[in-house]
């Protein structure tokens, strides 16, 4: 998918209030916090994406000025469990 990034300057990205900016090792990407995501259409990924990132796979990631207070099918799932409905990208465009 084509990904948004995020500035991490603190008052320098517009991450909704819901989520944060966090590096994911080569960039910069809205996380929302675990167990939530954007939209309950699992597939929109002008939304929520998940990225296979060490560490990362149970964040679900969103462009800036997206809410995320959807809850998980499995909001207090294990690791590999929680967001799994989410599809999973290898990296972004």
């Amino acid at each position: 998918p084509t990904c948004g990034i995020c500035n991490p300057l603190s008052g320098q990205n517009h991450c909704d209030v819901t989520t944060s900016c966090i590096n994911t090792g080569t960039r910069f990407h809205c996380a929302c916090r675990a167990g939530y995501k954007a939209s309950p259409n699992n597939n929109d990924i002008t939304k929520q994406f998940r990225l296979n990132v060490p560490g990362y796979q149970f964040l679900v990631f969103t462009p800036e000025a997206t809410q995320c207070n959807t809850l998980c099918d499995n909001p207090y799932g294990a690791s590999p469990q929680l967001c799994a409905e989410v599809p999973l990208y290898n990296g972004c465009a």
